[in-house]
């Protein structure tokens, strides 16, 4: 970072030189001294903003109050790295609040200056309207972001109900292309679609340049979903036809998510926001495609978002809301302790990972598992599961000495944590027997790669640990890489095991097969879902040496799985 110094001028005697010189401009200049954090800014500005005087301290917090809320982040951040030293310049447009409390559009620009001896830093530059100023992308010559927003601003506040459509276009696998051929194709294949958008555009609305790879076209005329889905037919059409112009040398497609709205007061950041939301989901379908906004859809995304800053929330709290459940598991070759039948033979249970709120309740884990595993939240809060989980079962296993606890493990977990150190902590800092624990794993997380799979399992197996195949039979499962896993259990999925005694006499032909093969390469056979008594009737036949089902027990606290189903370790009558 270059920053020039001014070693032979005093900084008193420059800013006597820029005092002359704010006379002779109708931009507003500034100098910022970072140190003392104080200001000087010409006295012309003080007729169209509220400040103090020309000359002022504490003067981060009195320029951030003149900042639009909408702003007032961005400013804060650029200056925050001009003031840390992580940038020499300042180059930013952004929404300043006059007297009369209306926003007008600015750029302040600016650069980092010594000046003496002591190499005081100074940040010189000037302030400019810029409301009546189109603003155009400098590749593209498509008006931006700031345009955008003056474009909206001027409608709105005439019309204040609007109609019409925001769409915004992201191009597909940018970064590639970026990587492949380098930015130069890059710039010049964003430079063809820049065409094509203007091209396409015309009579359906404005087109803006908002970042390197992303458009926002515009219609605040009454235009319809209909009229945004021609506007995309005409887009495509039009790429289409320059990929031939190359050759079909490199080809490109864009995504794109369409707000349409009628007689609405809506702000253009929810617009952007929800635009944002709907480009995704064209993106998660593939791209190449247009997506439609959906309410619910949207209303599942903010909900998901809330959540996600809840579990944060809980994390930091010391995992507030997070408990364990524990079901139970029960010998299937030995299903009751005493003659009666009135003592299960419970030999294990499988901890089940819960979590509740204030605001929203008991959250089921179909939909807070998948936020901790997509923000890797899933990490911290695995280490917690592992954590209390092996304390727990040392506590049980004082008096019943071979029960065994299974805890699932996350295959995004697996992926990006250290795994095997996450175990051997939580090991050591429980006490527990690693042969009392058994850790569950997904097939078909690792299709892709069973080496892997092996290569894990097999470093479990050396620290003392089972590892069962969880969920076996949804979806593809793999029988041949089971001969060389070395797992322990084979979990068959509830479903597969409902249709087994619903009567389906495939899946019943399935089920006695796979058991079968599993005792002959030794692994043993769990099999879930068990509901009512007639199931466990139907399925012994099949010889499995282990149950979990709502039958024998729904998951419940520590508290209470203790005083139903931990025993001491003596001999029942039978």
């Amino acid at each position: 970072m270059l920053v020039k110094n001014f070693k032979d001028i005093s900084f008193s005697s420059f800013e006597a030189l820029v005092d002359i010189l704010s006379d002779c401009t109708d931009s507003f200049l500034v100098l910022l001294d970072v140190e003392n954090n104080s200001v000087f800014i010409s006295e012309q500005a003080g007729a169209i903003f509220d400040l103090p005087g020309k000359k002022f301290h504490h003067a981060t917090d009195i320029l951030l109050r003149l900042v639009a809320k909408e702003d007032q982040s961005l400013f804060s951040n650029e200056l925050d790295d001009v003031i840390s030293g992580k940038k020499d310049n300042f180059n930013l447009n952004y929404r300043a609040l006059t007297k009369s409390h209306n926003s007008t559009w600015v750029n302040l620009r600016g650069k980092i200056v010594c000046f003496g001896e002591e190499k005081k830093s100074i940040l010189v530059g000037r302030i400019e309207i810029i409301d009546d100023i189109i603003q155009l992308d400098d590749v593209s010559k498509l008006p931006t972001e700031v345009q955008l927003r003056k474009d909206f601003d001027k409608v709105y506040k005439q019309k204040e109900k609007l109609s019409g459509f925001i769409m915004k276009i992201d191009v597909d696998k940018m970064g590639e292309i970026n990587e492949r051929h380098g930015t130069r194709v890059g710039d010049f294949i964003l430079s063809m679609i820049s065409d094509s958008v203007k091209r396409s555009i015309k009579n359906f609305g404005v087109a803006y340049k908002i970042n390197s790879d992303e458009f926002i076209c515009m219609n605040l005329k009454g235009a319809t979903a209909v009229d945004a889905s021609l506007f995309y037919q005409n887009l495509k059409r039009s790429l289409a036809e320059a990929e031939q112009r190359i050759d079909y040398e490199e080809v490109f497609t864009v995504s794109a998510g369409a707000v349409a709205f009628f007689k609405d007061s809506v702000q253009l950041d929810d617009l952007l926001k929800k635009a944002n939301f709907t480009v995704s989901v064209a993106k998660e379908k593939g791209g190449n495609n247009l997506s439609m906004f959906n309410a619910t859809d949207y209303s599942k995304h903010q909900r998901d978002l809330k959540l996600q800053e809840k579990l944060r929330l809980a994390i930091k709290n010391n995992y507030e809301g997070f408990q364990i459940f524990y079901q139970p598991v029960v010998d299937a070759k030995n299903i009751y302790l005493d003659s009666d039948k009135t003592i299960t033979n419970v030999i294990g249970a499988e901890g089940l990972m819960r979590y509740s709120c204030p605001e929203f309740g008991v959250v089921s884990p179909e939909e807070f598992i998948p936020i901790l595993e997509k923000t890797g939240l899933i990490i911290p809060v695995s280490r917690w599961l592992f954590k209390t989980g092996f304390k727990q079962c040392w506590e049980w296993n004082k008096v019943q000495k071979d029960f065994h606890l299974s805890l699932n493990l996350s295959y995004i977990q697996v992926k990006k944590s250290d795994i095997l150190t996450d175990v051997q902590m939580a090991l050591m800092n429980s006490g527990v027997k690693p042969e009392n624990i058994t850790l569950e794993l997904t097939e078909s997380g690792y299709m892709d790669d069973i080496h892997e799979l092996e290569t894990l399992v097999h470093s479990f197996n050396k620290l003392g640990l089972k590892v069962d195949i969880d969920d076996f039979g949804t979806g593809y499962s793999n029988l041949r890489y089971l001969q060389y896993l070395n797992a322990y259990t084979l979990k068959l999925d509830y479903s597969f095991v409902h249709k087994a005694t619903g009567g389906d006499q495939g899946d019943s032909y399935v089920i006695k097969h796979i058991t079968q093969m599993a005792h002959e390469l030794n692994l043993k056979v769990c099999m879930e879902g068990i509901e009512v008594a007639e199931d466990i009737d139907k399925l012994k036949v099949y010889d499995p040496d282990k149950f979990q089902g709502f039958y024998f027990g729904r998951p419940c606290t520590a508290d209470q799985f203790r005083e139903k189903y931990i025993r001491s370790d003596v001999r029942f009558d039978r």
